[in-house]
C-alpha cells in the first residue's frame, strides 16, 4: 500500500470514528419539561376558567413560554386518575399534529403506577396506552409489576422513562435490590426535583415541593446509569412557566426524533436556571457516554449564560465507583470558586470504573447537576 492510499485510509477511519462515537461533536442545547397533565387524566384542573382541556391547548400555550422548546405530556395511566384508553390515542394523535419540527417539539406518553406500595414513573417512546384496567389498555401490565414493565420499554426500540418522585421503597424497592441489567435499559433518568404539582404560578417562580436527588446519587452508587432531570408535573394551564427550572438535552436538531435520542443517550442535564449551557466532557466526550480508555480521565466543564448575575458561584466534580452501594463524594482537585471553567485529570487503575458528573452553583443558588459519564480503565 503507497503512502497516499495509506494516510487518505487513515484519515477515513480517524472521521469515521468521530462521526460515529459521539466524540468531539458540538450539540444544540433544547430546554424543556416531560412530567405534565392534561384533563384527559387529571390536569388542566383550571379548565372551566380558561377553556384549555386537551393536549393540543395545553401544547399551544407552552409554546409560548419563555427559554421552552419541548414539552412532554405523560397522563397517569390508569380511569382513577381519569384516563380512558380513546383519549390515550387522541393525545398522540393531537402531539403529532402540534408538533413542529425546528420550532417546537411536542411528546406524549404516560405516567406509569399508583403512589402506595408502588411508584410513578414517565414512559415515552411507546405509542400504546400500558395498563391492568379491564378494557383499559393496549399492552397489560400489572401495576406493581414493574419486572414486566422494563421489559416492555427495554423491548421498544424507541421506548425510555425517568423515574418521578421517588421514594425509596418504590418500584419493588429497585434501589435497595441488587442492580437490574433490564431495569437500567429502560430507565434514563431520575427527577432531583419535582412540583409544586399544583401550583398555579405562572410568573417562573414556583420553587420544587420535593427533592430526590439522594435517589439518584443511590442508583448510581448500586450500577445503574442514569442522569438528573428536572420535573414540574404540571396540573394547571402552567407548562413551562410554573418555575424556570428546566431538563437542558443536547441534541443535533430540535425535532423528536433528536431529542428522544437524547434521553435515551442521557445527554441532559437538570437545571434550576432556565438558559445556561454546560459543556461536561471527559476525553472528548458529552454527557452520558461509556469510555474504555487506557488514558486517565481528562474532565472539563464549561458554562456560559446570557443573563446579568448569573455568574458561577462553585464547580463540583462528584465520583464514584458504580455497583459499590457507596454514594458519591467530590474528587480530590475537582472544585473550582467564581470560574466558569474547570479542568481536572483522574487516573485510575487498569480495571477500574468510575463515573463522574458536576454540579454548579450560580451565585444565585440555582444548582445544576450533569448527567455522568463513565471510564473504564483498560
Amino acid at each position: 500500500m503507497n503512502k497516499i492510499v495509506s494516510l487518505h485510509l487513515r484519515i477515513f477511519i480517524l472521521f469515521f470514528f468521530l462521526a460515529f462515537t459521539g466524540k468531539a461533536q458540538d450539540y444544540n442545547y433544547y430546554y424543556g419539561n416531560i412530567h405534565a397533565h392534561t384533563a384527559f387524566s387529571d390536569g388542566n384542573k383550571d379548565k372551566a376558567s380558561t377553556g384549555v382541556k386537551t393536549p393540543a391547548g395545553s401544547y399551544a400555550f407552552a409554546k409560548k413560554s419563555q427559554h421552552f422548546n419541548f414539552l412532554g405530556i405523560s397522563e397517569h395511566n390508569h380511569s382513577q386518575a381519569g384516563m380512558q384508553l380513546a383519549s390515550y390515542a387522541k393525545g398522540i394523535q393531537q402531539a403529532s399534529a402540534e408538533n413542529k419540527n425546528g420550532s417546537f417539539v411536542c411528546m406524549y406518553g404516560m405516567e406509569f403506577g399508583v403512589i402506595q406500595n408502588g411508584g410513578h414513573l414517565l414512559v415515552y417512546g411507546v405509542p400504546q396506552l400500558i395498563g391492568w384496567e379491564q378494557n383499559n389498555f393496549d399492552i397489560e401490565c400489572d401495576k406493581f409489576d414493574y419486572s414486566s414493565l422494563w421489559s416492555i420499554i427495554a423491548n421498544h426500540p424507541h421506548g425510555f422513562s425517568t423515574l418521578a418522585h421517588p421514594e425509596k421503597t418504590d418500584f419493588n424497592n429497585l434501589l435497595t435490590k441488587p442492580y437490574n441489567k433490564t431495569a437500567d435499559k429502560a430507565i434514563c433518568g431520575v427527577t432531583i426535583s419535582t412540583g409544586p404539582a399544583f401550583a398555579e404560578d405562572t410568573s417562573y417562580n414556583s420553587e420544587p415541593a420535593k427533592k430526590f436527588i439522594d435517589y439518584y446519587r443511590g442508583l448510581l452508587a448500586v450500577g445503574y446509569h442514569v442522569g438528573p432531570t428536572i420535573d414540574h408535573d404540571n396540573h394547571f394551564l402552567t407548562f413551562g412557566r410554573m418555575a424556570s427550572s428546566r431538563t437542558v438535552v443536547l441534541a443535533r436538531e430540535l425535532n423528536r426524533d433528536s431529542i428522544i435520542d437524547a434521553y435515551r443517550e442521557m445527554r441532559f442535564y437538570a437545571s434550576a436556571d432556565w438558559n445556561v449551557k454546560v459543556k461536561f466532557s471527559i476525553n472528548g466526550f458529552p454527557m452520558g457516554k461509556r469510555i474504555n480508555t487506557r488514558k486517565a480521565a481528562s474532565i472539563k466543564v464549561e458554562v456560559t449564560d446570557p443573563d446579568t448575575g448569573d455568574d458561577v458561584k462553585s464547580i463540583k466534580i462528584f465520583f464514584g465507583s458504580p455497583g459499590s452501594k457507596i454514594l458519591s463524594t467530590v474528587l480530590p482537585g475537582g472544585s473550582k470558586t467564581n470560574a466558569n471553567q474547570l479542568d481536572v485529570s483522574h487516573d485510575a487503575k487498569k480495571g477500574e470504573t468510575f463515573y463522574y458528573y458536576a454540579e454548579i452553583i450560580q451565585s444565585d443558588g440555582d444548582k445544576i447537576f450533569t448527567s455522568p459519564i463513565w471510564v473504564r480503565k483498560l
